[in-house]
């Protein structure tokens, strides 16, 4: 993952309704195996959502990857010198399922496009996004950019220098 890119987990606002009564401002995440890891796998197994009508969709807005693509997972890519943004679709193998679904926008982008498109994809959808945190956010623009603001790639962004230094100083 660039630096300079900012990751999103979608994850199925009926699946955390689902299995609480109230949607928690976070869900739980983990570093430990040195993968990011995250409970979102379980917000998608409560309603069993096909993604046949979603990955057209997909399609429209960036770019399909030609590796990593077969019956249970999906990879987009648009990748030039100035712009880098992806997405990312696990289905279980035995329901076919969406299980995983995670996208990273480059937010060296002019206007955000594929940002844009992404939280427009989650309003039609009913979609929650989950940032590295594990803070969970509306399909909002507005409510994601304070997300953005508070994260590595945007701190990268303003200022790379401060940034790396920042870097060194955790690692005293």
């Amino acid at each position: 993952m660039a630096v300079y890119q900012y990751y999103l987990a979608v994850i199925p606002k009926e699946g955390i309704q689902k299995r609480h009564e109230l949607i928690p401002k976070e869900i739980g995440i983990s570093t430990e195996t040195g993968y990011f890891e995250s409970d979102a796998e379980l917000y998608w197994k409560e309603i069993d959502e096909k993604a046949d009508e979603l990955i057209p969709k997909i399609d429209s807005i960036v770019e399909r990857a030609d590796w990593g693509n077969s019956k249970t997972s999906f990879n987009w890519k648009t990748y030039t010198e100035t712009l880098d943004n992806d997405a990312f679709m696990g289905l279980d193998e035995i329901t076919l399922s969406i299980s995983e679904f995670s996208f990273r926008a480059d937010l060296r982008e002019n206007e955000f496009t594929f940002l844009k498109n992404m939280i427009e994809l989650g309003k039609e959808n009913n979609w929650m996004f989950m940032d590295r945190k594990g803070k969970l956010m509306d399909a909002d623009f507005e409510e994601i950019k304070d997300s953005i603001r508070n994260s590595n790639a945007h701190s990268f962004l303003i200022d790379p220098i401060e940034y790396l230094e920042s870097l060194d100083d955790k690692n005293k």
